[in-house]
């Protein structure tokens, strides 16, 4: 690890000087840490208060955002006619944050709404029976949140059947668009909204927003839509939609309310998750806590645990339903870690016959659909190149798999290029969908390794692993963590800061969890606590000097708070 790591230290690219950072520090009470942070970050330092404190007021309007007033009308036409909405929310935290965000506000409207969501079994995207059963259960209007894009089938049926159509959506679009009555994808042709980059729940929020201001104008009150943002900070933060512009300003507020614990299934899927009372939520929370517990029943049979527990009314129905959700991410654990072992193992000696093959390739029969692109991700992550993962139906002749990105390769476009040797795929550049049949899969495979090459070129160099400068460790007390905190969120597009430390002395080293190392770190008289996750098969002994990347954190147990360093990368 250490040998095929280059170290990239980011350097005041803003243009700011010393005493400009020093000022702005002080003008916000903040640590200089955070001025320097965003200067290294290439944000100039006319935007540096919209970053540091982003305002909900400075979400831009949705002018010219393809689809969206036609959409408004459809909605606004069903409150005032009493019609039935149906709503379709796809398996993932996107997919039912969308659909419950669409649902709460047309139930407020007094609009009868009936759910669906997605089933893995019945494949990918929204289908032609999950549509007949919305028209059996008397919608008129039918939504579609997180997919849609791609499912003409079922849209074509809806329209057969005189049901007006919106699809709410942000994954890449085909060159012919659905025959929907109004989509809201950012991504499509002639979109001129400036910002590409929101997931869906993040668009139905902005529909809901407008149809409160619509109605209005009719006498129909709405309640206040910021009630919303606990929802679309979780679709933001666990779609991995980049952190910035308007994602950033959702996600920050969104965190605030998630901390406020106001929604009874928020309250038990963080007490499940063992985060304390007190601890405010923040990205980690969400996106190693409660998202994995939201896309377990999506990733193993229907997403509707997920739905529920969000829905919930009261904190006995909301933890009935959180145990539902935990039992469900304890059964994703145990195939993700099997799967995950047997494919490690096979794409180990795949790359050691060939250390220059561009893209992992695997599928396997006793390999479950649901997990296969947590396993692709960490393929990719490991061996540093994108990895196809596929679960074979030896009986339906075909497997369905998921890809994962990495080094800047679109896995989108890269199936694309495949995509005569593919039944249906679909995603975005970072992490796609794909099925094929079971007897093209060798043909696939190659094609597929192809296209990668093309794009990253045959020898492709190792990632380097940013970090954001050298730090001493008494440098690190609770000023600056508070600091770095109050920068959040971050995620894609603006990841969390991480420091170099060396010479640092490791201080009992113990193994936990089977996976990973708890230890105390210490330089001259300071000493700190840290967590190394995954890094049991690490060479610590106590009293060895250590050299590391980490980020400073807080650490919540038990009702006390205290500095902690979660090493990412041993040097």
């Amino acid at each position: 690890m250490p040998g095929a790591m280059r170290l990239v230290l980011r350097e005041d690219t803003s243009g700011a000087t010393p005493g400009d950072r020093g000022n702005w520090a002080r003008a916000q009470g903040t640590h200089p840490v955070v001025a320097g942070l965003l200067g290294a970050r290439g944000v100039p330092p006319d935007r540096w208060t919209e970053v540091f404190r982003p305002r909900l007021a400075s979400l831009r309007p949705p002018l010219g955002m393809a689809g969206f007033e036609e959409a408004l009308d459809i909605l606004a036409s069903a409150v005032v006619r009493g019609r039935t909405v149906g709503i379709f929310g796809d398996y993932d935290v996107d997919g039912v944050t969308t659909a419950a965000i669409l649902a709460e506000t047309l139930e407020a409207a007094g609009v009868p709404v009936v759910l669906e969501v997605a089933r893995r079994s019945a494949g990918y995207g929204f289908g032609v029976e999950a549509a007949g059963r919305l028209v059996e259960a008397g919608a008129r209007v039918v939504v579609t949140g997180d997919c849609g894009t791609s499912d003409v089938e079922a849209l074509s049926f809806l329209k057969t059947k005189g049901v007006a159509t919106i699809v709410v959506d942000h994954h890449q679009v085909p060159t012919a668009l659905p025959p929907a009555d109004a989509l809201i994808n950012p991504h499509q042709p002639g979109c001129a909204f400036p910002f590409k980059g929101m997931c869906s729940a993040g668009v139905a929020f902005y529909l809901s927003a407008a149809l409160r201001t619509r109605l209005a104008s009719r006498g129909i009150d709405l309640p206040d839509p910021r009630r919303l943002l606990d929802l679309v900070a979780l679709g933001t933060i666990c779609d991995m939609v980049p952190l910035v512009e308007e994602n950033r300003i959702l996600a920050r507020h969104g965190l605030s309310v998630l901390s406020a614990r106001r929604r009874p299934g928020i309250r038990a899927l963080l007490d499940v998750a063992r985060r304390g009372e007190l601890a405010p939520v923040c990205g980690d929370d969400v996106g190693f806590g409660l998202g994995p517990r939201l896309n377990a029943p999506g990733r193993l049979g229907s997403a509707r645990p997920a739905l529920d527990v969000l829905r919930a009314r009261s904190d006995v129905e909301a933890r009935a339903f959180a145990d539902r959700v935990e039992a469900a991410n304890a059964q994703r654990k145990a195939l993700s870690r099997r799967v995950e072992e047997e494919a490690m193992t096979r794409a180990r000696a795949a790359i050691e016959a060939d250390p220059d093959e561009p893209a992992i390739v695997l599928a396997d029969a006793t390999w479950h659909a649901g997990v296969v692109g947590i396993v692709a991700g960490r393929l990719a992550e490991s061996f540093q190149r994108p990895a196809a993962v596929l679960a074979l139906d030896r009986p339906e002749g075909r497997a369905t798999g998921s890809v994962r990105s990495f080094g800047g390769v679109d896995v989108r476009a890269a199936l694309a290029a495949c995509a005569d040797r593919l039944v249906r795929f679909g995603g975005h550049p970072d992490a796609a969908g794909l099925t094929v049949e079971a007897e093209r899969l060798p043909d696939f495979a190659t094609a597929f390794r192809t296209a990668v090459a093309e794009q990253r070129g045959l020898d492709p160099q190792p990632e380097p692993v940013p970090y954001d400068g050298p730090i001493a460790l008494p440098y690190v007390d609770a000023f600056f963590v508070e600091a770095l905190g109050d920068l959040g969120p971050y995620g894609v597009g603006f990841p969390p800061p991480r420091f170099l430390f060396e010479d640092v002395t490791a201080v009992c080293p113990k193994v936990v969890g089977e996976r990973h190392v708890r230890l105390s770190v210490r330089q001259g008289n300071t000493e700190h606590p840290a967590i190394a996750f995954g890094m049991a098969g690490a060479p610590i002994e106590h009293g060895d000097k250590i050299r590391f990347l980490a980020v400073p954190e807080f650490n919540y147990f038990r009702g006390r708070t205290t500095v902690q360093l979660r090493i990412t990368h041993l040097l």
